[in-house]
């Protein structure tokens, strides 16, 4: 039994689960992240019992943990990327790294509480199987209970400093109890061995009064640490991610906005934020909304976004409508004087074109929404204003059965359909655009009420635990509850359908015009084959004024004839506990530092940081340099142009190879070529240079000796650049600091140096 310390592990176990009970105030919902994360520090915690059992050495033990936390850490997040659907292999830790570093995104960029998205599901999971893992460890293997609370005050501080209001006492209690009763259990225990073995005449055991002067020594040091607090001067608040912890504990601040990409359709609405978000002239008499993200996936009561490839377009142009050529349509003009909207969003009309933002400063996704990857305060861009007339929607035999945008939610699906039936019922409607406009007007309609807060029960006591069947039967809420409505109406109807966020055109302020945080809006974009994704606007006019001119010819005139109001008039903005918007917003994003810090001081006060970032920073460019010293080598090596074309092509595969492009075994340079081109995607100026590179290189190897060569260099850029540039950010950055060219540098240095030692 003394080996095995079961107690002493579920201590270990509970004192690890303990600590992370602050991050229930920064994700949420905290139960995404909380059944992986028990399940790991159970497998952790029973893998060290069993380990220790076998009287295995304690390195080895702690391998095992380890192993053990891959193991099951791959099957929880890796499926669909396992080698034999068990082992986890070289994708799967691709798959896995990309999902952290959306969870990097998160952190960094959301105020608390931040969306519980599958990548912070993954990291937090794993962050706390790790710390698990070094408790167990410390506290239970290595017998060192007071060394384990370093881990745990780690991992307790890295989560309690990123909120930006205290905490309960609650959070603190647990958590030093169960590494009180680690250090107790073990402490008494190492005391009566040190005593040999114990009398049976009746005496006192002396561990016991030693154990209760501890335990009450223990019990007045924590009182402490709950009570002296609330009667000394605190310390200006510092973060360890600034992501999580802006604001003033009810998300107000200042700086760049971020409008949530997962939106919870339960959450309430209260306090409003007038912060200013967009500056624009536009030529439009009835400006629209501007988008800045689409969510198509619903799943218990929440909205998010699939994950979506970005790349540049070849023409580095907006695709604009998807619509007919025959569709009438006219074109505005949008000029943004100041955007206050954090990267990667951008606000823009659905319908934008051409090229307004400079080269290589945004992508695009596959669902045709830009994203910038720098930051463009000042922008000019058209848009198409279409205006389709009823036949041009089409009819049912044309819409697409099989489109992934006709999910109803199950919870929903009987409601949705009792809707779908009234309205159809009630107007008569046979064709998709009938459908559609039906419902808009039903939702539109006195029938429902637009209100800040959901109401959490029926006229007759009634409460629906499922948000949209909630509004559904309660007919109040706000935009977010309206779209999502029209959403399940419109797909259960057979019309793909999805949610678009963004913002409402604003207020005018002389010839330009104001947003503000709590216009962020929320609106149904549905499919029509000669049309494309086409909004609508069923949220009632008092908070977005006249919906959509297509749609105003169809059904009753009465909500839809309500005069343009002054969005931003109407509250639809609250604390981070309840969205800030109707749309929840990501938090402000405050400047570091102030003018009036000199540099000197600022690293007189950081040096550790400072150093810290330095070191860093120099690692981080160990392999990149590497990388280029061995071109270096390679060419200053060649003895003529056919081995330098040799060098330049083993360079150019191995670039390649960093972001996944690697040929067929055995491939000649010019199938090589044929299968990179294809799946890179190259463009025909890139397919070119490709070709230069394989004709000199053939040239190379089969030409007589001696004989004259082109320069490649540039060639071979041309190509990696295009190949590499339209692989995902986590892919260039890893080819970028980890290019296998370097690596392979500095393991032919290390070889050479034990050769000659």
């Amino acid at each position: 039994m003394s080996r095995l310390r079961p107690l002493d592990a579920l201590l270990a176990a509970l004192a690890t689960l303990a600590v992370t009970l602050p991050l229930s105030g920064l994700f949420a919902p905290a139960g995404a992240w909380v059944r992986p994360s028990v399940l790991l520090v159970v497998v952790v915690a029973l893998v060290g019992v069993g380990l220790r059992s076998l009287a295995t050495a304690r390195p080895l033990v702690v391998l095992g943990q380890l192993v053990a936390l891959v193991l099951s850490g791959a099957l929880l997040h890796g499926r669909g990327h396992l080698l034999g659907g068990v082992l986890p292999s070289r994708e799967t830790g691709e798959a896995i790294g990309i999902l952290l570093g959306e969870a990097y995104t998160v952190v960094t960029t959301y105020a608390a509480p931040a969306p519980s998205e599958r990548g912070v599901v993954v990291a937090v999971s794993l962050l706390v199987g790790l710390t698990a893992v070094v408790v167990d460890g410390l506290a239970v293997t290595y017998r060192s209970p007071a060394v384990a609370g370093i881990p745990l005050l780690a991992a307790f501080l890295a989560s309690a400093t990123n909120t930006s209001t205290g905490l309960a006492a609650w959070y603190v209690v647990p958590p030093a109890l169960c590494w009180l009763a680690l250090v107790a259990t073990q402490g008494v225990s190492s005391l009566r061995a040190w005593g040999g073995t114990p009398t049976r005449d009746g005496r006192s055991d002396p561990a016991g009064s030693f154990g209760s002067l501890a335990r009450g020594v223990g019990l007045v040091a924590l009182a402490a640490a709950v009570v002296v607090p609330g009667l000394v001067p605190h310390l200006p608040t510092t973060f360890v991610a600034d992501g999580l912890a802006r604001g003033d504990g009810r998300g107000n601040g200042s700086g760049p906005v971020l409008l949530s990409t997962s939106i919870d359709v339960a959450r309430d609405l209260a306090d409003q934020s007038d912060a200013e978000v967009l500056r624009y002239r536009t030529s439009a008499s009835e400006p629209v909304p501007l988008r800045v993200g689409l969510l198509d996936t619903y799943r218990g009561g929440r909205w998010s976004a699939a994950d979506d490839v970005t790349f540049v377009p070849p023409d580095n142009a907006l695709p604009g409508p998807a619509a007919d050529g025959d569709v009438e349509r006219t074109t505005e003009r949008i000029e943004v004087l100041d955007s206050g909207i954090a990267v990667p969003q951008v606000a823009l009309p659905a319908t934008a074109v051409g090229s307004p933002f400079p080269t290589g400063t945004w992508r695009l996704t596959v669902s045709g929404v830009p994203e910038l990857t720098s930051r463009v305060p000042e922008y000019t861009a058209e848009y198409t204003d279409l205006e389709p007339t009823p036949e041009q929607f089409g009819s049912f035999s044309d819409l697409d059965r099989s489109a992934g945008d006709l999910r109803v939610d199950p919870d929903a699906e009987d409601a949705v359909e009792a809707l779908l039936a009234d309205v159809v019922e009630e107007s008569d409607a046979d064709t998709p655009f009938e459908v559609a406009v039906a419902i808009q007007d039903r939702l539109r309609s006195t029938a429902y009420s637009y209100s800040e807060e959901l109401a959490e029960e029926t006229a007759a006591g009634q409460r629906s635990e499922e948000p949209l069947v909630r509004f559904l039967e309660t007919r109040t809420g706000y935009c977010v509850q309206f779209s999502s409505a029209m959403i399940m109406a419109a797909r259960a109807a057979g019309i793909p359908a999805r949610m678009a966020v963004g913002y409402l055109p604003g207020t005018v302020d002389g010839d330009e015009r104001v947003v503000i945080a709590s216009d962020a809006h929320a609106w149904p974009e549905l499919y029509f084959p000669r049309l494309g994704w086409t909004r609508f606007e069923p949220t009632p006019g008092a908070r977005t004024g006249l919906a959509p001119s297509y749609t105003r010819e169809v059904g009753p005139a009465t909500d839809n004839a309500l005069p343009v109001p002054t969005p931003s008039a109407t509250s639809s903005a609250p604390t981070p506990d309840r969205p800030q918007e109707d749309v929840p917003a990501g938090d402000t994003a405050d400047d570091v530092g102030t003018v009036d810090t000199g540099l000197a001081d600022v690293v007189a006060r950081s040096w550790p940081t400072v150093a810290g970032v330095a070191a860093v920073l120099v690692l981080a460019a160990l392999t990149p340099l590497g990388a280029w010293l061995a071109r270096r080598r390679a060419r200053r090596r060649a003895r003529d142009d056919a081995e330098r074309v040799e060098a330049e092509w083993q360079s150019l595969l191995l670039g390649l190879g960093d972001v996944g492009y690697v040929p067929s075994e055995g491939a000649t340079p010019r199938e090589t070529s044929r299968q990179i081109t294809r799946a890179a995607y190259l463009t025909p100026e890139e397919q070119e240079a490709f070709g230069r590179v394989v004709d000199t290189l053939e040239r190379a190897r089969y030409a007589r000796p001696g004989a004259d060569l082109p320069e490649v260099a540039e060639d071979a850029r041309t190509v990696r650049r295009g190949a590499v540039g339209r692989r995902r950010r986590l892919d260039r950055a890893r080819a970028l600091l980890l290019p296998e060219e370097g690596r392979r540098h500095w393991r032919s240095l290390v070889g050479r140096r034990r050769d000659e030692g």
